[in-house]
């Protein structure tokens, strides 16, 4: 049904709606030479304020010839891009001297920070040898791939890489979707090294899987991060971690199974609920794409059909962004195929950007690529959303594999569109770029929500959370939930500006998630009160029965640090002091009752 009152913040979205337009200016912006390339990430390698971009070449590597070229890019603050890719150690690429690769020699690039020094390190997904180049901090790099450990497998052909903090201790591992093989966890040791950990933790996936990229998402709302796999032409594998310790495959369970041609996915809140749902770009002719909305009780829904996002062709590099700044999250998609399908040659269609229509008229998106000017049929691959020139709006770059790139400046803030607030965080505790870290904004009683992971098919990015905020000038309250499970918040922040959020450095808040049903009313869990807390806590249970609870504690890297149990004569309510003699830190908790499970966490102050 379609609202019949708007407030001020849809009426102002309603007004600048149509006035949105993207132009192209990659000639301006002096990249119109990076043509046949597969993958695209940004970040701000050289740490002087804007986002750089580097682009994985599609071709083997010849120094003679510029179109086999993966490019680094620098951001020169003017509205321009200086190519720096020589200088900066990049003039002796990879060459693909064994495994024929049919999608490209080299695939992914994928930013993150693995040493916590400040600068920005990068992985390159190619095929037969990954590579890992460390930021010197003065505008080179070096190849460490050997030393660090992390060369893949000479038969192995890599697509992507995702950086991340699967056991919470601070500092970034690495997930490699592989195509041909299976898939690759390595965890960080800290000291500049990683160790193969696929097997024990469960996570090298189907030994047939043909993996295009993966992001983590706390699905499960426990504050433990999961894995989501897109897998080609069979079944997505979603591998879920309760413990902080072990994956399981439980992709059905959650009813993500999709068994499209899958390639990229984006994740973002686009009903508004605080929920973080998930889309999926397959080859619309073999299974149009999902978009998983997520229920809240580790159930998905697929409302890809019913919301007007299913077709994008022969899909790739997707993203949420909010480029009209009205307060929800758009949809930014790329296509392009790269052979035929069932025997018939597939058509080359548009790029495909859709408006997110729940504040104007109810929960469902309109195309409206022709409108804004975000078209192109160059077999595009990599996407990226950032603000390249710091005006506020978000920009979009499209590697395209066998034509120039595509740069699309948006024009929104030109054109007087609504609010904008960028955040750059920074982890202290957490691992420095922040990766897992949920921003939510209110303005009024109103929550607008964002998850920060950097994640993409062929690409890792650091950038600001951005947010467009309509009509308003003053967010009334940010809050930050790190990967330890502290919230933090900070209050009345004007908007039109980015700002830096370091850890540690705002109010500590009590965040609640959703509760998860445990299938039967044996075990009812209130929250600890206090939480957070300094000295002691209490666990409040009700028990429909008579008998007893077993509790489990984990830290905050899933090491059991307590079990016991507790006896109830008669049903009841029964109460459990907590955090006596505890450290400092985040506690993640199971208690069962004839087989029912209950979790949670609590956080232990300094």
């Amino acid at each position: 049904m379609k609202n019949t009152i708007l407030s001020l913040f849809a009426l102002i979205s309603l007004q600048i709606a149509h006035a949105q337009t993207f132009s192209r200016i990659e000639a301006e912006a002096n990249l119109a030479h990076i043509a046949n390339t597969n993958g695209v990430a940004v970040a701000d390698y050289d740490q002087d304020g804007d986002l750089d971009i580097f682009f994985t070449g599609y071709k083997n590597f010849n120094l003679n010839y510029p179109d086999t070229w993966s490019h680094l890019m620098k951001n020169n603050g003017d509205g321009t891009f200086s190519n720096v890719t020589i200088e900066a150690g990049f003039d002796i690429q990879y060459i693909n001297e064994g495994l024929y690769a049919q999608r490209g020699e080299k695939m992914g690039a994928a930013w993150g920070d693995y040493d916590n020094d400040g600068y920005p390190d990068l992985f390159l997904a190619n095929s037969r040898l990954d590579q890992l180049y460390h930021n010197n901090g003065d505008g080179t790099f070096t190849d460490v791939t050997a030393q660090a450990g992390v060369e893949g497998c000479n038969v192995c052909y890599s697509s992507s890489g995702l950086w991340w903090d699967h056991d919470r201790d601070g500092d970034l591992d690495l997930y490699v979707s592989v195509l041909n093989n299976e898939n690759i966890m390595y965890q960080n040791n800290g000291d500049g090294t990683f160790t193969n950990i696929t097997e024990l933790t469960g996570l090298k996936g189907a030994d047939n899987a043909i993996t295009w990229a993966a992001v983590a998402i706390d699905a499960g709302r426990d504050n433990i991060l999961d894995l989501y796999c897109m897998n080609d032409t069979q079944a997505n594998e979603f591998f879920e971690n309760r413990s902080g310790q072990k994956y399981n495959e439980s992709a059905l369970a959650y009813r993500i199974a999709d068994e499209g041609a899958s390639m990229g996915t984006a994740i973002g809140d686009c009903n508004n609920d605080g929920r973080f749902d998930i889309y999926i770009t397959n080859i619309y002719n073999h299974l149009p794409n999902p978009l998983f909305i997520d229920k809240g009780n580790r159930r998905y829904e697929n409302k890809a059909k019913a919301y007007g996002v299913e077709n994008t062709g022969w899909g790739w590099g997707t993203t949420f962004l909010d480029y009209d700044h009205d307060g929800d999250e758009d949809l930014a998609a790329v296509n392009g195929p790269i052979d035929e399908l069932y025997g018939a040659v597939q058509p080359d269609i548009d790029n495909v950007l859709f408006k997110n229509m729940l504040l104007e008229e109810d929960m469902h998106f309109n195309d409206v690529s022709a409108e804004t000017g975000f078209l192109g049929k160059a077999k595009s691959k990599g996407l990226e959303a950032f603000d390249y020139d710091q005006d506020g709006d978000l920009d979009l770059v499209v590697a395209n594999m066998e034509e120039g790139c595509y740069f699309f400046e948006n024009d929104a803030v030109e054109n007087n569109a609504g609010g904008w607030l960028q955040v750059k965080l920074q982890g202290t505790t957490s691992n420095r770029d922040a990766f897992g870290t949920t921003v939510k904004i209110r303005m009024g009683d109103r929550w607008l929500h964002r998850y920060h992971h950097g994640a993409a098919i062929f690409g890792g990015s650091i950038k600001p959370v951005h947010f467009g905020v309509g009509a308003a000038t003053v967010i009334d309250e940010i809050r930050f939930t790190w990967l330890t499970g502290i919230t933090e918040a900070i209050y009345d922040v004007p908007v039109n500006q980015t700002i830096s959020f370091t850890e540690g450095s705002g109010t500590m808040v009590e965040e609640t998630l959703d509760s998860i049903p445990t299938g039967g009313a044996i075990v009812e869990q209130h929250l600890a009160k206090p939480n957070p807390f300094m000295e002691e806590t209490t666990l409040h249970f009700e028990l429909a029965r008579a008998g007893t609870l077993e509790l489990r504690v984990f830290s905050s890297i899933g090491k059991l640090v307590y079990e016991g149990n507790a006896e109830l004569v008669e049903p009841g309510e029964l109460e459990l002091p907590f955090g006596a003699g505890f450290a400092a830190g985040v506690y993640f908790y199971e208690a069962s009752m004839g087989g029912k499970v209950m979790t949670g966490r609590v956080v232990k102050g300094r």
